[in-house]
């Protein structure tokens, strides 16, 4: 097995790179491995599929998304499609989602423990033409995203900060529109709603539980459907959303339809911003299919 650290070097506003490497000397001569520095957006997922073209497809790579989603999201779409991949997760981003699912958020910045680690095949979430391997939102929590990349530009601003001001700002300008949305060729809701959150896993935007119930190998997609949110309604919703009790609490419940889908089809009368694992975009109407055990994850080893 050959070990390849993709470190985005602005992650968490920290260059980790030194540090990586420092550590990884440790392991001279004793595993393979490679180090890269992202040099743009996007920059990994292309590095990761060349690489994976050019090399023996009887090896096997473990590529390690050293950043935070948004690094795990390019190394995932660069890995994709080729069985020898395996894709790990060193935590230096500010919100780091994903591995939440796997409650050891610590595991995860522990160069040690994933090189240790043992893969297991996890679900993706096709979205058209991309791979999403947390959480895809349309709507509100898009419009949400795109701003929240603008408040992490300012200094000292994390990734839960800049969640936070960025829905502020959104309630005031962004909120329901038209949504259409089928579960499983069946519509479910027709109407003005707030958002969609479509889920492998539970949580995103720094720790907003918007999935509760979604586990990352069961071949299922979560939905949660926010229904038309008045804004002082939306004002009192954030604490619930956060917690994942939006689902269930008497205060929220007759605002949300939750289901479980194979497949997800979310429509609107104009282009509407959605985020891939906080990666951003616009369309009137997106597509998402479960994809099951289609991805090797690396979990860390036990301490």
């Amino acid at each position: 097995m050959k070990h390849i650290f993709v470190v985005n070097p602005k992650a968490g506003r920290v260059d980790r790179t030194p540090e990586i490497s420092a550590k990884l000397h440790s392991y001279d001569g004793k595993i393979d491995y490679e180090v890269y520095v992202t040099k743009s957006l996007g920059d990994a997922q292309v590095y990761v599929r060349d690489y994976l073209q050019n090399h023996d497809p009887k090896e096997i790579y473990r590529f390690y998304a050293c950043g935070g989603d948004g690094t795990l999201y390019d190394v995932v779409n660069g890995a994709h499609g080729f069985p020898n991949a395996e894709v790990a997760c060193l935590a230096l981003g500010s919100g780091n989602d994903f591995v939440k699912n796997f409650h050891d958020l610590e595991a995860f910045r522990d160069i040690d423990r994933e090189i240790n680690g043992k893969s297991k095949k996890i679900d993706l979430l096709k979205v058209d033409d991309k791979y999403c391997i947390n959480i895809t939102n349309y709507g509100f929590d898009g419009e949400v995203t795109f701003a929240q990349l603008k408040y992490k530009r300012r200094p000292f601003m994390t990734g839960p900060m800049a969640y936070k001001r960025a829905a502020a700002h959104c309630f005031f300008f962004k909120m329901n529109q038209p949504l259409k949305v089928s579960l499983d060729n069946k519509v479910v809701f027709d109407n003005k709603g707030l958002l969609v959150a479509i889920a492998n896993g539970y949580c995103y935007g720094g720790g907003y539980h918007c999935a509760p119930n979604a586990v990352v190998d069961d071949g299922l997609i979560d939905v949660c459907i926010i229904k038309k949110v008045g804004r002082l309604k939306a004002a009192g919703f954030m604490k619930l959303f956060r917690s994942g009790d939006h689902v269930t609490n008497p205060k929220t419940k007759d605002y949300v339809i939750y289901d479980r889908a194979k497949r997800v089809v979310v429509e609107s009368v104009k282009p509407v911003a959605y985020a891939i694992d906080g990666e951003v975009f616009r369309k009137g109407k997106i597509v998402v299919d479960i994809l099951p055990q289609d991805l090797s994850f690396v979990i860390p080893s036990d301490k």
